[in-house]
């Protein structure tokens, strides 16, 4: 059997272990929708709506990424993102954030794409528009279907992980605000101006063109940025390797396979005497969670645990925007003569500065990989044109991007430390990189034995492939040496997030340039006993690696055991202890357009982050005093944090009616929600002065009470 049929069969098998869940799923899923057919609806308008976007925009990045071809198509919807939300946000700072104003950037872009058009008559084939989309929609539905089973917007107290309430808070905020930077939903009478907003501010304007509901959107979003990377990757790899079939292969390395870190657990599971078959087929949340900790005190998430997880941080949004300018800068390297594509000259400052606002981690990596593509070229350049043009670019990035900056006030990054103790062990990164090293050693090892191979390292793809390889070891060997320092709990914490931001930036570089490594190798090696021995070890890798989206689906979702949705708080209306507050939630957002509410700022277990608190201003955007004072104090560095936190507390405790009503005007408080969380909080006594003739109920349903705040001055 030939290496390409061996490694065919793996590929095959790992894709036949994902359909079988995916049809699992899929029969309840359907017959789910025959219920929820506003769910399908919601599905088809956000798809359709895309798609009109990507082919709006489809004449421009045609000219951008000339190289490309057809394939440009692959970029359009994420091309169309970054255009539609910038456009928006210059408007809005002239204007205000509202539909019309996204109306009016959806009309510049149709101008500018019907002049491109007109003078270039570009033409789309209907195939390659088939194909960019069966790729974006299988991998879009099977992201989608997994939302579905586990679709839940919540803490702790619902059994999620991650921080998905702050997420839903800031979309939810951002499409309240009326300019820039928007209101924090939890931090009355502040805005957004210590953290990066942009991609709630790109889903948001998907959520106000669309009109769908923004905890059915929260999941189409994630589903959505899955599908806009794989589509992304393929597009690289495929242009690199002049192979479609490559492009699948980067798709499986970069958005569908693991770590090898899924070893660990089911070797505490083996060790308990369970047979291997139970321990695949059991869910087990360990399965899901243990490879993304395989560093001491570090986060070591890749695509595919960040996307099933769902939290919709910026870390999740920026990745196809990365792949975006990633394109732009192959397209950069391989143009002979690239002054003269004047498209992507414009074009690039625009995208490579919107990671800033993005995800600002990522800017500086891809920044350091534009000049080292010009220093590359730079002999057909000449030094001076060369320094020009990239100061140039950098400083264009920057520029457009400045009412961001002169708004921007970041606490939480306090400087830069060396690293003096407590390094990454060679057993952690061989279970987060295992396969990814694999390939990188024997690529090194036939790089040498065909060092002097005639125009071997002359092609430019190559050049392009080791300037990926370069940047990927340096993401991961950064964190060895230097940390930022964000005042977490400690050093090692701190340390363990730089890891998070450049290990995923390293999984993507290095995940494509393994692709051009295993498309490359499977033809140059010649001797059949070396190509046994690497076909072994790959594929050894590979059946590990993909055990993981095996074992981490089957157990995030409960075996699809569940009745599948695609509404985040639609738990809400089953839970007992959250009657009442799905219906005052949709009371508040159909009946209060910008006012600030007073919550619980902690639970019964006095947790205030990462659970309950703050989950009526998360779901309806609208501020509250204080949402969770750990993440704020963080963001803030302020000590009025804790001082919000304890006035909180005074008000519901209090049965003092002069107080209370002091303290609210103090916080320009309109509402005041009383539910079971309030309840089981605060003595009766206390929560008995709403009742007064200073406070209006305005709902009463299942145990929820919001009482209006009359406006007095007491002397």
């Amino acid at each position: 059997m030939t290496f390409l049929k061996e490694r065919f069969l793996v590929i095959l098998g790992f894709w036949i272990c994902l359909v079988v869940l995916v049809c699992i799923g899929i029969l309840d899923f359907l017959r789910a929708i025959q219920i929820q057919n506003t769910q399908l609806t919601a599905v088809l308008i956000w798809w359709l709506s895309l798609f009109l976007l990507g082919i709006l925009t489809f004449p421009i990045i045609r000219k951008v990424l000339r190289n490309f071809g057809d394939q440009s198509y692959l970029f359009s919807k994420i091309f169309a993102l970054v255009l539609l939300t910038y456009l928006t946000w210059i408007l809005s700072h002239l204007f205000s954030y509202s539909i019309a104003t996204i109306t009016a950037a959806l009309a510049i872009l149709l101008f500018c794409s019907i002049l491109v058009q007109r003078k270039y008559a570009l033409r789309l084939k209907i195939r390659s528009v088939v194909e960019g989309e069966l790729i974006f929609l299988s991998i879009f539905l099977f992201f989608l279907l997994i939302r579905a089973y586990r679709p839940e917007i919540g803490g702790l107290d619902v059994g999620m992980v991650g921080e998905k309430w702050m997420d839903f808070a800031f979309l939810n905020a951002v499409g309240r605000s009326n300019y820039f930077p928007p209101i924090d939903p939890w931090f009355s009478s502040r805005v957004i101006d210590c953290y990066y907003y942009f991609g709630y501010l790109a889903t948001s304007i998907l959520v106000k063109i669309t009109t769908i509901k923004a905890s059915i959107a929260y999941n189409l979003a994630v589903a959505t940025y899955a599908a806009l990377l794989g589509s992304a990757v393929f597009g690289i790899a495929a242009n690199i390797c002049r192979k479609k079939s490559c492009g699948w292969i980067a798709v499986l390395f970069v958005l569908f396979i693991g770590n090898l870190g899924i070893l660990a657990p089911l070797w505490i599971e083996m060790s308990k005497g369970i047979n291997f078959f139970q321990v695949l087929t059991t869910p087990n949340f360990s399965y899901f969670w243990i490879p993304s900790r395989v560093v001491p005190d570090g986060i070591t998430e890749f695509p595919f645990f960040t996307y099933i997880l769902g939290d919709l941080h910026p870390h999740l949004v920026a990745m196809p925007f990365q792949m975006l300018v990633l394109a732009l800068l192959l397209e950069l390297f391989c143009e002979k003569n690239f002054v003269e594509n004047r498209f992507m000259l414009m074009f690039l400052p625009l995208c490579l500065g919107f990671l800033i606002p993005l995800n600002s981690w990522d800017y500086f990596t891809y920044a350091m990989l534009l000049l080292g593509i010009i220093a590359v070229k730079v002999r057909g350049m000449g030094i001076r044109r060369s320094s020009i043009l990239s100061f140039g670019l950098i400083l264009a990035s920057l520029v457009l991007y400045l009412p961001f900056f002169l708004e921007f006030r970041p606490k939480a990054i306090e400087g830069i430390e060396l690293v003096t103790g407590g390094r990454t062990p060679v057993y952690s990164l061989v279970a987060m990189f295992g396969i990814f090293l694999l390939l990188l050693f024997s690529w090194l090892l036939f790089s040498i034995k065909n060092f002097f191979a005639k125009n071997f390292f002359f092609k430019e793809r190559f050049y392009f492939v080791h300037l990926l390889i370069l940047f990927g070891v340096a993401a991961i060997l950064i964190p060895e040496v230097v940390y930022f320092k964000s005042g977490f709990y400690s050093s090692a914490v701190d340390r363990g997030n730089t890891i998070f931001k450049f290990y995923l930036q390293a999984w993507l570089l290095l995940g494509i340039a393994s692709t051009f490594i295993v498309c490359q190798l499977k033809e140059k090696i010649e001797r059949k006993s070396l190509k046994t021995v690497f076909f072994v070890m790959f594929t050894v890798l590979l059946i590990i690696s993909a055990l993981y989206p095996v074992l981490a689906v089957n157990s995030w979702t409960g075996g699809f055991g569940l009745e599948p949705t695609l509404d985040g708080i639609g738990y809400m209306k089953e839970r007992d202890d959250y009657q009442g507050e799905y219906q005052a939630i949709e009371w508040l957002n159909e009946n209060v357009e910008n006012a600030i509410i007073l919550e619980a700022v902690e639970d019964e277990e006095r947790r205030t982050d990462y659970c309950r608190p703050g989950r009526i201003s998360a779901s309806t955007g609208l501020q509250t005093v204080i949402g969770w004072p750990w993440h704020e104090f963080l963001w803030r560095r302020d000590e009025e944090v804790w001082r919000r936190a304890d006035d909180v507390k005074e008000i519901y405790s209090t049965d003092n009616v002069s107080l209370a009503l002091s303290l609210l005007n103090k916080y320009n408080v309109s509402y005041v929600y009383v539910g079971r969380q309030e309840r089981v909080l605060y003595e009766a006594e206390g929560l008995a002065k709403f009742e007064s003739n200073y406070f209006e109920e305005v709902f009463c349903k299942e145990g929820v009470e919001i009482y209006r705040v009359e406006k007095v001055t007491f002397p």
